[in-house]
Parts: structure tokens; sequence; C-alpha cells
């Protein structure tokens, strides 16, 4: 998670709110009966902060509707092949458009095989082993169909209506991972999406250090 809300200082937002409340050709996002229900969180209000417990522990959001919402989420997995890895935990973080408010959703390590984690390569077997995510994934018994709803139903608890786009580091790969692991919620997430490490990669193109303004030669 502290990977996840690191990217957040990588930006600065200053979208303009849109007056109207939502366009026209937007689908609502909506639970489908046949989906997996979560438990219905308990909810208390304490000055301009809601409490919402969850099973899994207890969050706390800003009160308020979540402008143009964008879903943070980082996955870690056994490596970066789509055709044989698999994802082994997934963290999710709801922000509005401007990164004011944010709500801390579900960090969940996920079941695999001890033959799937011995199949990793060099770098993921240190590093996990290194962070202690190996041993957690083998003592976990969460599957990913149930990892994600999980993170589903927190999502649409959250983003009641419009479609949100998904955010991140490098996310375009974490999007192939929940395409063939968690295509529903995948499929919940609009076709643009927010991928900091573009963002990064512009600024040092076109505001290198020392030159953070460039007009600033044509006001002396």
């Amino acid at each position: 998670m502290s990977k996840l809300a690191n990217m957040f200082s990588a930006l600065h937002l200053d979208a303009e709110t849109s007056g109207e409340d939502d366009r026209a050709d937007v689908a609502q996002v909506s639970s489908s009966a046949e989906e997996t229900a979560c438990r219905e969180p308990d909810k208390t209000e304490q000055n301009d902060k809601v409490i919402i417990n969850y099973e899994e522990g207890t969050l706390v959001s800003s009160s308020g509707d979540y402008k143009m919402p964008l879903v943070w989420i980082d996955l870690e997995m056994t490596g970066l092949d789509i055709k044989k890895d698999r994802i082994l935990e997934i963290a999710c973080i709801i922000t509005d458009g401007k990164l004011t408010k944010q709500i801390e959703g579900p960090d969940l390590v996920i079941s695999q095989s001890k033959d799937c984690l011995d199949n990793m390569d060099e770098w993921c077997k240190t590093h996990h082993s290194a962070s202690g995510l190996t041993e957690r994934v083998l003592q976990s018994e969460l599957s990913e169909c149930d990892a994600e709803a999980q993170v589903l139903d927190f999502v649409r608890r959250h983003v009641s209506s419009g479609t949100p786009l998904l955010a991140g580091n490098s996310v375009y790969v974490d999007l192939l991972f929940l395409k063939k692991y968690m295509p529903q919620l995948a499929a919940i997430f609009s076709h643009v999406i927010v991928d900091v490490s573009s963002v990064m990669a512009l600024c040092v193109r076109w505001y290198p250090k020392g030159k953070l303004n460039p007009l600033a030669d044509d006001h002396g």
C-alpha cells in the first residue's frame, strides 16, 4: 500500500470540476444480483469523516462525493509474463480527481501454490522473500476470485455512478493481469487510464531540473 500512496507525490492535478453531474453517455456502475455480495459495512460519521467498518479493518474517508474519481490499483505478481505469471497481492485506493480526498481500500494477499512461487525469476524471489510477501502468500487462503469480489465491492460502494478511471504506475501491465485473472473488475474501468510513469516521463522532458517554468523568460 505504501508504494501505491507514493504515486500521489508525483502528481499535482488542477482539474476543473465539471458543471455537469454525469454525462449522458456514461454507463452507471451497478451491482449484479448474480455476483458475490459482500457484507454491508457499518458506517458512523465523525465531523467531516465517514468511518467505514469492513471485516478487514476500519477504513476512513472524507465525506462527500468523489468528483471525477480515480481508482488506484497496484499489483504484485510472480513476474511480468501474462502467459504464465499470477497475481500475488492487490491494493486499492480511491481519490477524487484533484487528489484532495482519498479512501484506502483492501490490501489483499492471494494464495498461490509453492510450485507457482518456485517458478518466479530470481528478482521476484529475492524481492518478495525480503518483503515477506512469499510467506504471506503461502499462508493465505484467499483466491483470486474472492479478492476480485472484495475490490469490486469496494469500488462500487464509493463510485456510485459514472465510469472510473484506473490509475497507477505503469498500470497498463496491471490492467493486463486484471483482464486475465479479474475480468469483472477490469470491465468497470474506462478505456482511458492514468499512468503516473507517463506523467513523470513527460515532466522530465518538458520541465527538466532548473527549468520548471519554460515561459519565465517571456515575462521579464
